[in-house]
């Protein structure tokens, strides 16, 4: 500025004035002072102000840094004066503690700052709540150790009330520990009553003395709990639990016998339960199995695969089955035997895509392979005789032991004895089993007890019933259709005479000599079945 001009306050030609105004000259600023200053100190936002001076120019940073100063200054002199003042509010302490949570600047005296004024909070606030919990009659452990600890981070320690109340408190965190070892070591129940008579003379509330009250009050409602459930009827979950605080209580071995007793046989009785309904290589429980859809893994006890396990379509009882080919199925990666699932060896060579029973409802088109018949369901269990259920369901009743699996196996046993009547009706001497209807009747139901998880009574006799038709009828037709010149192999009488216990029949090629005594013992055997008029043409003939 001023050069090219007349001097200083020079005018030119349109009146104005040059160099009328100095500006003031400050001395250079001093790069070594910026040494050793963090940026984000006070000092370092001073520093970066004098630089903005030495610029010489002004910017809306800049302006920010000089407000953020001020605020800074405003704040340290503030907390000063609350510091210096015999009893600031409350409210003004906690006010300066969260202003200065809010400042970005690091402050050399921000901690000694920050503890002196939680300092004299403590003091003002919470120094007569310890006051008031030494008064009290049993401040808990916790409240009185929470605050000790927080007078002893601020350095007040010392204070008196302080010492007595961490005194009182390491007494009752002494007392804990031997709480603890007793619990743990489960001492008989004088050593647990002598503990809490200590606990009362403390004058702090130790925090396991509730849990050391709860063991003494448990072990003196075990004994009649005990009692109810020898002479009544209990749950396995509460045989369960009396076993487990006499356990903890230490209770006389003696005293828990009939318990001891009752948990073994209702132990068998359950193992011998899922013997009698889960599959062999099913590593469910009988519950989960009962509850189950019949389609899961069998395996060995080493993790592998038998081929002589069940499918999903069988109980597993019959040799016959498990012997039998297996085929899987495309969509669920399970194997099942083929005549389980109604597929012959030739059509499983022949096919190059299989899905079960299940996976074809699944996707809502028909199985391919029922042959006219309703397609197989899967088998939960092994589906043991309703005889025997109804032996285990009397034997868990004189347990006097309620269980799960007994509440799922009555309506399975319900269910079979409600077929069983009807069966045992259409079976009965006085119906004609060779009737069109009965016959028909006696198939459905047979077709029914598919369904059943467990096996009624007359439901061998009814298969065995429907054979011996099926038979009679083969043989019927045979003889009908055989030509007179071979029919001449030679039988004994025995094996003319009609028998109304067994099941087998003649076959085509034991027919008696003459077509006349061949006729003649099927309709003994037509007799044996119950006549009808199935019997009528060949009587005729």
């Amino acid at each position: 500025e001023g050069e090219g001009g007349g001097g200083e306050g020079e005018a030119d030609e349109g009146g104005r004035r040059r160099g009328g105004e100095r500006r003031e000259k400050r001395a250079p600023l001093d790069r070594s002072l910026l040494k050793g200053v963090a940026a984000n100190s006070l000092g370092g936002v001073q520093l970066l102000l004098l630089e903005s001076d030495e610029l010489r120019v002004e910017s809306d940073e800049a302006a920010q840094l000089r407000e953020l100063a001020a605020s800074v200054r405003a704040w340290r002199s503030a907390a000063r004066a609350a510091l210096d003042a015999p009893s600031p509010s409350e409210e003004e302490l906690a006010g300066l503690l969260q202003q200065l949570s809010n400042i970005p600047v690091r402050l050399r005296e921000r901690g000694e700052i920050q503890r002196s004024l939680a300092s004299k909070r403590w003091l003002l606030s919470r120094r007569p709540a310890l006051l008031s919990a030494l008064e009290a009659a049993r401040p808990s452990l916790e409240e009185v150790s929470g605050l000790c600890d927080e007078a002893a981070g601020l350095g007040l320690g010392q204070l008196p009330e302080v010492l007595q109340a961490a005194e009182r408190a390491a007494a009752a965190e002494k007392w804990d520990e031997r709480a603890e070892r007793a619990l743990a070591r489960r001492e008989g129940m004088d050593a647990l009553r002598q503990l809490l008579a200590e606990a009362r003379g403390l004058r702090v509330a130790p925090s396991r003395s509730g849990a050391l009250q709860q063991r003494v009050d448990d072990a003196a409602s075990w004994w009649a709990r005990a009692a109810d459930a020898v002479s009544g009827v209990t749950s396995v979950e509460e045989l369960d639990t009396l076993l487990r605080q006499a356990e903890e209580t230490s209770v006389p071995p003696a005293d828990r016998a009939p318990l001891l007793d009752k948990a073994a046989l209702c132990r068998w009785w359950r193992e011998r339960a899922a013997a009698a309904f889960v599959k062999e290589g099913c590593r469910l429980s009988l519950g989960e199995s009962l509850a189950g859809d019949g389609h899961y893994e069998l395996t060995t006890p080493d993790g592998g695969w038998g081929a002589h396990f069940a499918c999903s379509f069988c109980t597993g009882e019959s040799r016959y089955e498990t012997a039998q080919f297996m085929i899987g199925c495309d969509a669920c990666d399970r194997w099942y035997h083929g005549p389980c699932v109604g597929v012959s060896k030739a059509e499983s060579d022949a096919m190059s895509e299989f899905s079960c029973p299940s996976c074809a409802a699944a996707k809502g088109v028909p199985y391919k392979y029922a042959q006219g018949q309703p397609p197989p369901r899967p088998k939960r269990t092994r589906r043991p005789a309703a005889r025997y259920v109804a032996a285990l369901l009397c034997e868990a009743d004189a347990l006097r032991v309620s269980t799960p699996e007994t509440e799922a196996m009555r309506p399975l046993l319900e269910a079979a004895t409600a077929w069983d009547v009807p069966a045992r009706a259409l079976l009965s001497p006085s119906e004609r089993l060779c009737g069109t209807e009965r016959l028909a009747a006696l198939r459905e139901a047979v077709a029914r007890a598919d369904d059943l998880e467990v096996t009624p009574e007359a439901l061998p006799l009814a298969r065995a019933a429907l054979e011996r038709y099926d038979n009679w009828r083969r043989n019927e037709d045979t003889l009908r259709e055989r030509p007179k010149e071979a029919r001449r192999p030679s039988v004994s009488a025995a094996s003319m005479a009609p028998s109304t216990q067994d099941c087998g029949f003649l076959s085509a090629s034991a027919f008696p000599g003459d077509c006349l005594a061949a006729g003649a013992s099927l309709l003994a055997e037509a007799a044996a079945l119950g006549g009808g008029e199935e019997a009528h043409g060949l009587r005729s003939a």
